[in-house]
């Protein structure tokens, strides 16, 4: 019975490890069948939805066209199609283009860039402005315009605006605005002529004003904001007063008698002469301006300060006088005016009559209490410019200078050329 039951046990062993083994390969076969499976019915769901897609697409792009040829059969062939709109305009875009909207085509062409333009605050005109503005101006002082030859009775200032101006070391104590829209340099050159009453004798004339002339280059500012109707003028001049300036020579060359009093002229001094001048609008329209003015010299050839006026009527650009702009076709446009200008000067001191701030080798001059130290000087002129030239004539009067003199007039032409 021991080896019955120790042999059963054995086959009992080996068949229960056939059963396993044939349980393991039963449910390999099962796990593998199940993935077949569920990775059919995946592709088999791909398949239909792509198709399902393909369907959709196909059926909306047929009810597009069944109502694309259901509004067709509505639309009379006979309407007007040119433009339909209702408006109270008596013509439309499609009577005026007699064009369908289909045959119109874009336009591609340059977009033109305009510069920046600045506008006045009282002002309805747009500036535009250019900083590399050069100007040439030329002006010419002469009593002949009034048929007088005594007191101031030459003057002559040139003047070059240049954008490299503002590269002098002198342009850096030249006063002008910090925010400014339009800030010019340039370059001078000036002489001025003084004589008395009758100068073809050789005999001082003691009470009148002696010969003198001072002849300066020099540098200038000129700054202005448009939106303040602001601007400041100031110039820094050197040179010399006295024969050196070449005054008895100029005039001599222009009289058919010579003037022969030269000879007692103001001995030569050097000049150096400090201006500014500020200009405020009060009202400013493109028709009518009125600006107040206030300035002065400092140095050895004037000493004063002044206060005044400066308006005028007609049609210009407000603010800047002149043709600082763009010389484009919008610009071209004829700026005239007529104007007035009036100025009550405080006067310290004026080497054209005293003589200079060094040496009294004088033949003559006028001694200081006869200085008048309230003088008036008023003007009358009218301006016009076209394109890129202009003109200014105008004319002064000033109250007497000194004790016992007259009150005189004088006349200034005015040119200016755009370079």
């Amino acid at each position: 019975m021991t080896n019955y039951g120790y042999t059963d046990y054995l086959l009992s062993k080996d068949y229960l490890c056939r059963m396993l083994r044939v349980c393991t390969y039963l449910l390999l076969f099962i796990i593998t069948t199940v993935l077949m499976s569920c990775s059919q019915n995946s592709e088999n769901k791909k398949i239909e939805s792509s198709s399902n897609r393909i369907t959709s697409r196909v059926n909306y792009q047929q009810s597009l066209i069944n109502n694309y040829n259901q509004l067709e059969s509505l639309v009379d062939t006979n309407t007007k199609t040119d433009f339909i709109y209702s408006s109270n305009i008596s013509k439309n875009v499609g009577e005026i283009v007699n064009l369908n909207m289909g045959e119109l085509e874009p336009r591609n062409e340059h977009i033109k860039i305009n510069e920046p333009k600045f506008q006045t605050s009282n002002c309805t005109k747009e500036l535009e402005i250019s900083k590399s503005t050069r100007l040439l101006r030329v002006v010419f002082d002469n009593d002949i315009f009034n048929n007088t030859d005594y007191y101031y009775t030459n003057g002559v200032n040139i003047e070059l605006i240049n954008p490299i101006a503002e590269h002098s070391p002198l342009s850096r104590i030249l006063l002008g605005l910090k925010n400014t829209e339009l800030d010019l340099y340039g370059f001078s050159i000036m002489q001025n002529i003084y004589t008395p009453t009758n100068p073809d004798i050789e005999e001082i004339s003691v009470g009148d004003r002696p010969f003198s002339a001072f002849l300066t280059i020099g540098q200038f500012r000129e700054s202005y904001n448009l939106n303040r109707n602001l601007s400041i003028k100031s110039s820094l001049n050197f040179g010399v007063l006295g024969p050196a300036s070449m005054g008895g020579v100029v005039q001599s060359s222009i009289h058919n008698i010579e003037p022969v009093g030269w000879n007692n002229q103001i001995k030569n001094n050097v000049v150096i002469d400090y201006s500014i001048n500020i200009e405020k609008g009060i009202i400013s329209t493109p028709h009518y301006e009125l600006n107040l003015t206030a300035g002065g010299n400092i140095g050895t050839i004037f000493n004063k300060i002044n206060g005044g006026f400066y308006t005028r009527i007609g049609n210009f650009t407000p603010v800047v006088k002149g043709n600082f702009l763009n010389s484009n076709q919008k610009n071209n446009k004829l700026q005239f005016w007529f104007f007035i200008t009036g100025n009550t000067n405080f006067v310290l001191y004026d080497a054209t009559l005293q003589g200079g701030l060094t040496g009294n080798t004088n033949s003559y001059t006028i001694n200081s209490n006869d200085i008048s130290r309230t003088v008036i000087n008023l003007s009358v002129g009218v301006a016009a410019y076209y394109r890129n030239a202009g003109m200014e004539i105008q004319n002064f009067y000033i109250s007497p200078e000194f004790k016992n003199a007259y009150d005189f007039r004088w006349g200034r032409i005015k040119l200016i050329f755009k370079i």
